[in-house]
């Protein structure tokens, strides 16, 4: 996608957002007269707002600077999840696809989470959709506040959450997804009416490593796979790829873990 004025011929710069790499914005040369005044930005300033941009860029209107925040401000809400401001579907196919390859040229071992909500049908249908709404911003909130910069939480789809996971491997991915299913259930969630909710979710992992060879689509089925199997087993539950641990040390393991600490009720 190329945003630019007049068809002009000029240089291109990346989106500076992950997961937009194919993103280009062409910026205008000094000597090139841009008549911003000429764009009807009403469409892109509502959006903004409505996203929680509340206050607009601190420029002049109508300058360069002025217009690069908006655009900037526009990329970051395409790529987030408007209900739990987390990863939208679209960030998170192009942050599995950077890490899948990522892992291949680092020699390196990820692992990937697919999370999904227990029985959340029954929620909407019982509480109604503001309930199951609330609960997912709870779960979105307690993956959000436990991520390391590197890794990369998103709402993959209804109820399904999804976690990529750089350099975690075998010994710690099964310790990681148990600490994030319990963290869930042992959450409250109160609803306006003063009802108390309590969810449980079911987990499936798969690892990226090296040597499988795997592209980002067979990962994610294999994800999909475990996750059925925890379904299957009673719910509630994690289901790895891997049942075997791999030889972690111990500062590996305390650094991957001491995210998801005992702050249940943060």
């Amino acid at each position: 996608m190329v945003l630019g004025a007049r068809n002009a011929k000029v240089p291109r710069q990346n989106c500076r957002y992950a997961g937009m790499q194919d993103l280009t914005v062409i910026a205008p040369r000094p000597s090139v007269a841009t008549e911003i005044g000429d764009l009807d930005l009403r469409t892109a300033l509502q959006l903004l707002r409505q996203a929680g941009y509340v206050d607009l860029p601190q420029y002049a209107a109508g300058s360069r600077a002025w217009l690069q925040t908006i655009i900037d401000r526009l990329c970051e809400i395409s790529l987030r999840d408007g209900l739990t401001g987390l990863a939208n579907s679209r960030h998170f196919t192009a942050a599995l696809d950077q890490e899948v390859s990522r892992v291949s040229r680092s020699g390196e071992i990820a692992l990937l989470l697919l999370i999904d909500l227990d029985d959340f049908k029954a929620i909407n249908d019982r509480h109604g959709h503001p309930a199951g709404d609330q609960a997912l911003r709870a779960v979105g909130g307690i993956l959000a506040r436990h991520m390391r910069p590197m890794d990369t939480a998103a709402r993959y789809g209804g109820d399904e959450f999804a976690v990529i996971l750089p350099n975690c491997r075998p010994g710690t991915g099964r310790a990681i997804a148990e600490r994030i299913r319990e963290q869930v259930e042992q959450t409250p969630i109160a609803l306006l009416d003063g009802t108390v909710l309590r969810v449980t979710t079911s987990i499936g992992g798969a690892h990226v490593s090296p040597w499988s060879k795997l592209i980002a689509r067979e990962v994610l089925e294999k994800a999909d796979r475990e996750l059925y199997r925890a379904k299957a087993q009673g719910r509630n539950r994690v289901s790895m790829d891997v049942s075997e641990p791999n030889s972690v040390s111990s500062d590996e393991k305390r650094q991957l873990l001491d995210h998801f600490g005992e702050h249940t009720n943060e």
